[in-house]
């Protein structure tokens, strides 16, 4: 083509000019040939494109839908090319070690496992099982799923215990659980039932036995457990005193005493055992005499008192 198109050689060689009629607008026009035929490329004051390509300043964008680049493209750094294409630091990192220190995640999967994992802030997370999964929702852990009759089970791994530290159950019940099992504890509630038994479990009581007479005191510091009484007589309509001497007792107490056996069959009915003194650490038990003559007639009973130790309160 000439360098210099002047004279003549314009007009010879016209055909291999392009020109856009009245030149550019802000509004991208058309690029002729010579000869008016129209190119690929469209001219603006501020922009040009070529077919669905279009360059603004230094950018490069597709006009409609999405713009796909070729076998090889410089952008003179690897900076340049993440800020070209609109990466962030994630694009440097490798698979295996990508550190997300913000922004969200949503839609996505989660399988393998995890470690190092100190905080999950999020309105609920869910298993994946559709008839028995578990849900995390707010402050509640619940079963969730299309089965209504699926527990929720949380459960330590081998020997392994689940601790609790402040819970409240408002409902259903705790079947299978030695509560305090470890160490004493206390259980705080309105209303206590027990459809089978209620009492002290095995490892509370004791047995103490009295000697010399029926008014020698006995130190037995157990919750429960049994006296076993001297061998002796009792007066008609008389009682014997003893101080039972108990760690356990507190001054508000109340104690519960029957006669577990050591009395003979016809007489046993006369006797009576209750507690008349109660005081931090003692109290003072009575066993009496309400028929008129001697009990037993011949020889000597050992009657053994069984107690248990309630604890009572005046305020």
């Amino acid at each position: 083509m000439p360098t210099n198109l002047t004279g003549a050689t314009i007009a010879s060689t016209y055909d291999q000019l392009l020109h856009v009629d009245d030149g550019p607008t802000a509004t991208e026009k058309t690029v002729y040939s010579g000869t008016g035929v129209a190119t690929a490329m469209k001219v603006g004051t501020t922009s040009a494109s070529v077919g669905n390509v279009q360059l603004i300043g230094n950018t490069i964008q597709a006009i409609t839908g999405s713009l796909t680049l070729g076998a090889s493209i410089t952008f003179g750094s690897a900076s340049n090319a993440r800020t070209a294409l609109g990466l962030g630091t994630m694009a440097t990192q490798n698979s295996g070690a990508v550190a997300i220190t913000g922004g969200t995640i949503s839609g996505v999967t989660f399988s393998g496992s995890f470690s190092g994992l100190t905080l999950v802030e999020s309105t609920t997370l869910a298993t994946s099982n559709a008839a028995a999964g578990c849900n995390l929702n707010g402050t509640t852990l619940a079963a969730d799923g299309t089965d209504t009759n699926i527990s929720l089970n949380i459960m330590g791994k081998g020997t392994g215990s689940v601790l609790i530290t402040k819970a409240g159950i408002v409902s259903g019940s705790i079947n299978g659980t030695t509560l305090g099992a470890g160490s004493p504890s206390t259980v705080v509630a309105t209303t206590i039932e027990a459809v089978t038994s209620i009492g002290y479990a095995g490892g509370s009581g004791g047995t103490v036995t009295q000697a010399t007479s029926r008014t020698t005191g006995v130190t037995l510091n157990k919750i429960t457990g049994e006296i076993v009484l001297f061998a002796t007589t009792i007066s008609g309509h008389d009682a014997d005193e003893f101080t039972l001497t108990n760690s356990t007792i507190e001054a508000n107490d109340v104690l519960i005493l029957c006669i577990k056996s050591g009395c003979a069959a016809g007489t046993r009915k006369f006797y009576q055992v209750h507690v008349v003194a109660v005081s931090a650490g003692s109290c003072v038990i009575s066993v009496g005499n309400i028929d008129n003559a001697t009990i037993p007639s011949t020889g000597t009973d050992a009657p053994v008192i069984q107690f248990v130790v309630l604890k009572g309160v005046i305020t």
